[in-house]
């Protein structure tokens, strides 16, 4: 019974969220003495606990059903952040989930001192949990430019529990009873030779999703690692809260709320338009409940660095707009392990430094690549009619481009004499008195004099929609959809009616870097140093044969390396694989 009354509140969660044109305040949609159902944790696969200055953490995130360890297809976006020990967060990141997995790497800048800090992983809907409900990890930053070192010198007792070359990492090749196991041809290699390893699923229960990471063992660092098999225990005891906070189910949610300059002025049902310009511009529409709060989510990729949002009303100027940031996280109970440095680790550090910027020289050579998001389709459609100004007459003013061009569309002026441009519907003509929507390089104008007075030449095309366009409680005869050459006008745009803020954007996807010396790629990167630390970072490797195989070279660095797999199987079983090798 209690398993029925929870879907059923996730359910009227869920409702609510994707009926954006009622929604109302979050506070009460699960009550206070209940737990959120459908609840989640991440777990973060990091390729490394200790970075220098110049170097990434590559990353891997899993969201997971909290009952079951399978991914989970509720939330759509991840947080992750570097926090120092000052509870400062020094890094923040937002990614996309699809399918419960998403991957990216924080650059460690020569800004950063060096230090403990910690890596904090959540998603909105954990926080319904507490605000302390995340997962984290230690890791240490190690500035080795800067003569500041304070923060890792300790007494000696601590000095001698630290000391180099004796790292606390997992020696075992398998945690846990895990349906797969990894094999190497070998067990010792020469530089710049290939390496074949093998995961092998011992039936068809290990086909899951992993991260792979290929790595040198790092002689300094000190830290357990957690695996999938015991993230659990990095979490605080669940803690119920105030208001519910909702999930971010078909992407990032947007969240704001308008106010009226005069108590006689309703707040409620109005309609909020978001602009996110550019040439491959978005717009969204959102209504305001009884308090002015609006929701809109944005599943698409964009490009832009600031949104624009304001009320789309006659009179815009009697409302204020604002948007809300990301909710506080309490950072208060967050210990710290301590690492300490000794003389004798001088030669390793200066040794892994140096190679760190011969490797950042030569990144142009060998770059991580950045996969293009899709592109967006109009909002309104195809449009009805589309111009390329290019390709007509050119005339000196819009208002004449408009006359001697732009077909079923006109300029006229209203009561107040203002210029306001018209879109003649598609047959039988049934004119409905509505204005239609107007954009600029993907910016919303009210003001139609601000099109107007827009030089011609500067424009590329005019797409023209003649359909009707319903938003919640708001109708439009029409679209005009205007795009210059350099699609920028955004960047110069300023309305007091119009609020500007800067987005915290989600990180783009990459193709990760992986060095060959096959072929022709011997002679092609004979004369290049290769002091890679990293040999692979495969961060959505996806097991779908009983046996897949990977090969790799190994770099110019010698030493012991590791494989190291986390991952989860289709059924939510953690995996956690080890196996070391050598470069000679």
């Amino acid at each position: 019974m209690k398993k029925i009354i929870s879907l059923i509140t996730f359910v009227v969660i869920h409702f609510t969220y994707l009926q954006m044109n009622s929604q109302g305040t979050a506070t009460n949609i699960v009550k206070n003495n209940m737990l959120v159902p459908h609840q989640e944790q991440v777990f973060v696969h990091a390729n490394s606990r200790l970075a220098f200055v110049g170097e990434y953490i590559y990353y891997s995130i899993y969201c997971l059903k909290d009952n079951t360890g399978v991914l989970s297809d509720v939330s759509k976006i991840a947080y992750l952040k570097l926090v120092n020990e000052n509870q400062e967060i020094v890094l923040n990141q937002k990614i996309k989930l699809i399918n419960g997995k998403g991957n990216s790497n924080f650059f460690i800048p020569s800004t950063i001192a060096s230090g403990n800090y910690k890596l904090i992983a959540y998603t909105q809907w954990m926080l319904n949990n507490g605000h302390n409900y995340f997962y984290n990890i230690d890791i240490t930053v190690l500035n080795p430019y800067t003569s500041d070192q304070a923060v890792f010198r300790g007494k000696s007792t601590e000095l001698s529990e630290n000391s180099i070359n004796v790292p606390k990492q997992n020696t075992s090749n398998t945690i846990g009873n895990a349906p797969l196991k990894l094999e190497l041809d070998q067990t010792s290699f020469s530089t710049r030779q290939p390496i074949n390893l093998a995961i092998e699923s011992k039936s068809s229960a290990g086909l899951g999703s992993y991260s792979i990471s290929v790595r040198k063992l790092d002689e300094l660092e000190t830290k357990n690692s957690v695996t999938t098999v015991d993230y659990k225990k990095v979490y605080p005891q669940k803690n119920k809260i105030d208001t519910i906070i909702l999930p971010e189910l078909r992407g990032e949610l947007f969240v704001g709320e308008i106010s009226s300059t005069s108590d006689s002025i309703s707040i409620q049902n109005k309609t909020v338009g978001l602009s996110f310009p550019g040439e491959d511009y978005l717009f969204k529409i959102a209504t305001t409940d009884k308090d002015g709060r609006f929701y809109t989510s944005v599943a698409e990729d964009y490009t832009t660095e600031d949104v624009y949002a304001q009320v789309i009303d006659e009179t815009p100027e009697n409302y204020e707009i604002g948007l809300q940031t990301e909710t506080d996280l309490n950072l208060s109970n967050l210990k710290f392990d301590k690492f300490y440095i000794i003389r004798d680790m001088e030669n390793i550090i200066q040794e892994r430094s140096i190679f760190n910027q011969i490797e950042n020289a030569y990144y142009s050579s060998k770059p991580d690549t950045i996969l293009i998001g899709k592109s967006n389709k109009r909002f309104y459609g195809e449009g009805t009619m589309n111009y390329v100004l290019d390709e007509y007459t050119r005339f000196s003013s819009i208002k004449e481009t408009f006359v001697e061009v732009v077909e079923h569309v006109w300029i006229q002026q209203n009561r107040e004499g203002e210029n306001e441009f018209h879109v003649r519907p598609l047959l039988p003509y049934i004119d409905t008195g509505k204005l239609p929507l107007v954009f600029i390089d993907g910016i919303l104008v009210q003001d139609h004099d601000r099109l107007i007075n827009l030089s011609s030449a500067q424009v590329a095309f005019i797409n023209i929609s003649r359909n009707q366009h319903f938003y919640g409680t708001k109708a439009f005869q029409g679209v005009v959809d205007v795009m210059t050459f350099k699609a920028n006008y955004f960047e110069n745009y300023y309305n007091s009616n119009v609020l500007t803020q800067k987005l915290f954007k989600p990180r783009e996807n990459k193709n990760y870097y992986q060095q060959s010396y096959n072929g022709s790629f011997t002679e092609k990167y004979a004369r290049l140093p290769d002091f890679r630390y990293q040999l692979v970072w495969l961060p959505s490797f996806k097991m779908t044969e009983k046996v897949e195989h990977i090969e790799f070279y190994s770099s110019d660095i010698t030493g012991e390396f590791e494989v190291s797999l986390e991952g989860f199987t289709d059924q939510g079983t953690p995996v956690s694989l080890k196996k070391k090798f050598t470069v000679n």
